[in-house]
């Protein structure tokens, strides 16, 4: 099979159009292009959601959308979903990030099917680093995000706010005796996959998709629902290092084992037959 797959790749770092395609590229030919400028000659073509996304109906068909920012409630930030619902209904299959987002399209005639985050193998992996900070927040610096890392370098101050791209995302990672991860949006996001790969326990948001994805709390996770909890939680990491470095490598096994791009890409019933 060939396919073109449409997304905006960005020169700082891998995105998940980048992942998804070299994903493509182990069981298939598939050439990579801008929406707009991809031409006939393939037997599907794949768009990756780049929010905020302009074309509204592919060019060529059969064709798939993967809807990674329609997010309900609404974030601002984002195209509305009112707008991604009338780009879904222009597409042979769609794709969505949450449950929630699959039960908004379907609700509204629209048969998405759910394709969740993953991680990727040559990016997403344990780097020979020193945990020597007692955290890591590897995200963009923003809203309530802001007061835990005010309030988290307070109580814990060797923990520090370090993001970075290609494999230096990784390696931050792996300072840290823990990740923290505070939820945006109502999904699942990259970094829930990316973290529990790199093998650096967890501290995510509380979720109702981790269970949809088989992740299960204190085995592969710690959650939170507040700042005080998740200020709580890095303590508990801290304090039983042994038990968190436990549960990271069983975190990590599973998300290789299912939650990969490589994974994802069989979950395409078309790319199967």
């Amino acid at each position: 099979m060939k396919i073109a797959i449409m997304y905006n790749p960005h020169s700082d770092f891998p995105t998940v159009g980048g992942y998804l395609q070299s994903a493509f590229e182990r069981v298939c030919q598939v050439d990579q292009y801008t929406a707009g400028a991809e031409t006939e000659g393939y037997d599907h073509y794949f768009y990756v959601d780049d929010s905020p996304t302009w074309y509204m109906e592919p060019k060529h068909r059969p064709a798939s959308f993967w809807a990674i920012d329609l997010v309900l409630p609404h974030l601002d930030f984002l195209q509305t979903p009112e707008q991604y619902l009338e780009r879904c209904r222009n597409f042979d299959y769609v794709y969505v990030t949450s449950t929630t987002a699959l039960e908004y399209c379907r609700s509204n005639g629209v048969e998405a099917e759910f394709l969740g985050f993953a991680a990727d193998l040559e990016y997403h992996k344990p780097h020979p680093e020193e945990r020597s900070l007692d955290w890591v927040a590897a995200w963009h610096n923003c809203g309530n995000r802001i007061e835990a890392t005010d309030r988290a370098a307070s109580l814990y101050p060797s923990g520090r706010v370090l993001f970075a791209c290609w494999h230096e995302y990784a390696r931050y990672i792996s300072m840290g005796k823990c990740v923290l991860n505070i939820l945006r949006g109502n999904l699942v996001n990259m970094r829930v996959f990316e973290a529990m790969a790199i093998g650096t326990p967890l501290i995510t948001s509380r979720h109702l998709d981790m269970d949809r994805y088989g992740f299960v709390e204190g085995r592969h996770y710690l959650g939170h629902d507040s700042l005080d909890e998740l200020l709580d939680q890095i303590g508990r990491v801290r304090d039983n290092p042994d038990n968190a470095a436990a549960m990271a490598e069983r975190a990590r096994e599973y998300v290789l084992s299912r939650h990969t791009y490589n994974d994802r890409v069989k979950e395409l019933a078309w790319l199967q037959r």
